[in-house]
């Protein structure tokens, strides 16, 4: 409850990035926040938007939850398409293990920073106990480190080839299960476009004002 599991979220961001149509869509669309609250003051700001700034972020809040609906449908699937291909499994797994290794360097260990950020939100996922502010803290900063981290290997040249090689392969493979697949992709291909147009429209209307 109280860290609402960002580290699972972010692993599969980091050493699954671009396996599948999912995890891509999550990354495309989590820059859309910000535009929502320009200010920084989140709720609060939205009065003093004029009505077609809020009518702006209106239509942009629903889009991404169009887009993270279709996220969920397509996960269902493509979890099912690694159940049931070993190959992809090991396509995965080599991407997993290239990451962690570019991830740590410096004394850092990336697999035992994960662990470390996991067993805390096990720790009080399903408790009525609260973290204290020290352990609050400390998962903020190692959340922040993982995440920077993670930024500079997805601009390794050999981290994306293979990032985008397991994407295209899983793609093919949700395609191949059924019209189900195949629309569902179309239709996030579609919601992240118009997510991404939306966004570029909403920076250009904050900027003008």
């Amino acid at each position: 409850m109280y860290f609402l599991k960002m580290p699972l979220r972010q692993t599969l961001t980091a050493i699954a990035f671009m396996t599948g149509v999912s995890v891509m869509s999550q990354v495309q669309a989590q820059p859309t926040a910000p535009a929502a609250a320009p200010h920084g003051g989140g709720m609060q700001q939205m009065p003093k938007m004029t009505p077609e700034q809020q009518s702006m972020m209106m239509e942009l809040q629903k889009t991404q939850q169009q887009l993270q609906q279709t996220q969920q449908e397509l996960q269902k699937i493509q979890q099912q398409v690694y159940k049931e291909s070993p190959e992809l499994q090991k396509q995965r797994d080599a991407l997993q293990s290239k990451v962690s290794e570019k991830m740590s360097h410096g004394g850092y260990d990336a697999d035992k920073e994960l662990k470390k950020m996991n067993a805390l939100v096990d720790k009080y996922q399903n408790s009525n106990e609260k973290p204290s502010q020290a352990e609050i803290q400390e998962f903020q900063a190692s959340q922040q480190e993982f995440q920077s981290r993670q930024q500079k290997v997805f601009q390794d040249p050999e981290i994306r080839k293979m990032a985008e090689n397991l994407q295209q392969n899983v793609k093919a493979k949700i395609q191949a299960t059924g019209p189900k697949g195949k629309s569902l992709i179309v239709r996030l291909e579609n919601q992240m476009k118009k997510l991404q147009q939306l966004r570029q429209k909403a920076m250009a209307m904050m900027r003008s004002k």
